[in-house]
């Protein structure tokens, strides 16, 4: 799992100028904040004990809970990203793909696509001759940015910093959309986020060590749904905050201990009683438009960067703000073939 962000991206993002990170933010929300969070690797490990691979939920002693699209996106969402969902709502569920480097190129305004094997804030500088122009380049920025992001941050497919090549597609159709004819479609990645972070699970589950998911947003959910809040008020419709940025103060404000390891999580997950969860986090807006099954069948399923896996929230209708029914149906895993989509790239960029 990702502990350490890479240095470089956080000078990137440190020295870019205020018009590149409204454009990332615009797309992507809060997203770059997960560089400032602590990782608690000893949470995420003791977690994963508790998974059911068979219904895709936690159970902490007599509780069942799982993340859900909604607190996804709750976590990293910001009033620019509602404001771009008005002009072009992101109602479609992505499949990744992974381009060519023809493609790569083109997109990304590329003469030479060696300096995909170094993204660097500083790349036009350094690699001159390997981009179409400096304009282009400066148009191209946020997007490179973003990509670098995801790829260590929210995706991550390794210790090294490696970046899933997948993962420049997926970046691309956040910010540009896909077009479908005469029609152009948009995105969100809370879906491919969710899948992920199920099928790490799953993998660290049977043995993977890396966890291919984003810890960070696992993390983020698991507390907000440990301390229950005090003084609850109904979240300010017209209000995002910055969810992430604040996590570790939010922790130190409410007297947690973020070093504990297995002995110390072990025993507090497994005893967990459902007077001592918060079931709806603060963040979270409670709305008619929320999906939790398809139209015939009481589940959906979501595609993530290396796999696809079932969602069903009906299991968890508490954490969304509804009255819990007992679940239509058990082993949700059991109900759809997991198609695998796993992949050994020939090539992933650094």
């Amino acid at each position: 799992m990702v502990t350490v962000p890479d240095p470089y991206l956080q000078v990137w993002w440190k020295f870019m100028n205020n018009g590149d990170k409204r454009k990332v933010q615009r797309h992507i929300g809060n997203l770059p904040s997960l560089m400032e969070m602590v990782a608690w690797p000893g949470l995420i490990g003791t977690m994963v004990k508790f998974w059911d691979s068979d219904n895709m939920v936690f159970r902490f002693g007599e509780v069942e809970m799982t993340p859900t699209i909604e607190e996804v996106l709750a976590s990293y969402e910001n009033v620019d990203m509602c404001n771009k969902r008005k002009r072009q709502p992101d109602t479609d569920l992505l499949f990744p793909k992974t381009w060519d480097f023809v493609k790569i190129k083109e997109k990304l305004s590329l003469v030479k696509a060696d300096w995909m094997d170094r993204f660097d804030a500083r790349a036009y500088e350094k690699f001159k001759e390997e981009f179409v122009s400096e304009e282009k380049w400066k148009e191209t920025r946020p997007l490179a940015f973003a990509i670098c992001l995801l790829g260590t941050m929210v995706f991550p497919q390794g210790p090294n910093y490696t970046i899933h090549p997948s993962v420049i597609m997926v970046t691309h159709a956040i910010f540009y959309g896909v077009d479908y004819g005469s029609a152009t479609k948009y995105y969100t990645l809370a879906p491919m986020i969710l899948a992920d972070i199920y099928r790490a699970l799953d993998k660290c589950q049977n043995g993977e060590r890396f966890f291919q998911g984003c810890n960070l947003i696992l993390q983020w959910w698991m507390m907000r749904h440990l301390i229950k809040a005090h003084n609850p008020e109904e979240p300010d419709p017209l209000r995002r905050s910055d969810q992430l940025a604040g996590h570790d103060w939010w922790m130190y404000h409410n007297h947690c201990n973020k070093t504990g390891g297995l002995k110390f999580w072990y025993p507090r997950l497994q005893g967990l009683r459902e007077e001592n969860v918060q079931w709806s986090i603060e963040c979270l807006r409670v709305t008619k438009q929320m999906v939790i099954r398809a139209q015939k069948v009481p589940y959906l399923i979501f595609a993530g960067l290396r796999g696809t896996r079932p969602y069903a929230p009906g299991r968890v209708l508490r954490q969304l703000g509804g009255k819990q029914e007992i679940p239509q149906t058990a082993y949700v895993r059991n109900l759809q073939p997991i198609m695998k989509m796993e992949e050994s790239p020939t090539s992933r960029y650094t």
